[in-house]
């Protein structure tokens, strides 16, 4: 399963491609989410579980391949001090039959309230900047073995840089 986002750019972290947005603090974001097969259609998520994560690592430089639609990140490392209350990300289901729900990334995501970053600032951006990888954690039964819970979890980056 993946999720592909409109007017996003394709980062590879760890190993993960992904897509990745840019956001500035005190944004907030809903993101539709539509669960397909691989033919396209709808998957009914009606005994679908979905909730999110976020996890904050440090990034040295951040370059952009507009050509190929990449972002090229230098020197990842995990965010320190940690981020103490770290944002609630909700996902809602919005239509279960149709497969439709939505994320909602809140003006926190940076790690402060309000839209007041944590993060410190020098000449009104991250430094280094912030990369948060948001995980949208699905958990559905077994098609095979009802008992049984298959979970995944889908990432999404979004890099903090301008704040």
């Amino acid at each position: 399963m993946s999720l592909l986002l409109s007017g996003a750019k394709t980062i590879v972290f760890a190993g993960t491609e992904m897509q990745c947005l840019e956001i500035y603090t005190g944004e907030a974001y809903t993101i539709g989410l539509n669960f397909t097969d691989v033919s396209g259609n709808p998957i009914d998520i009606t005994s679908y579980n979905l909730t999110a994560e976020a996890k904050y690592y440090n990034v040295d430089t951040v370059t952009y391949d507009d050509a190929q639609g990449e972002i090229n990140l230098g020197n990842i490392t995990d965010y320190t001090p940690a981020v103490v209350t770290p944002p609630t990300i909700t996902v809602t289901k919005t239509n279960d039959a149709l497969g439709l729900s939505s994320m909602f990334i809140p003006t926190d995501l940076t790690g402060g309230t309000g839209g007041t970053p944590v993060i410190p600032l020098t000449n009104g951006k991250g430094d280094p900047s912030i990369l948060v990888i948001v995980s949208v954690d699905i958990e559905r039964p077994d098609a095979d073995v009802i008992t049984n819970t298959n979970i995944s979890k889908e990432p999404i980056g979004f890099i903090v840089r301008y704040q």
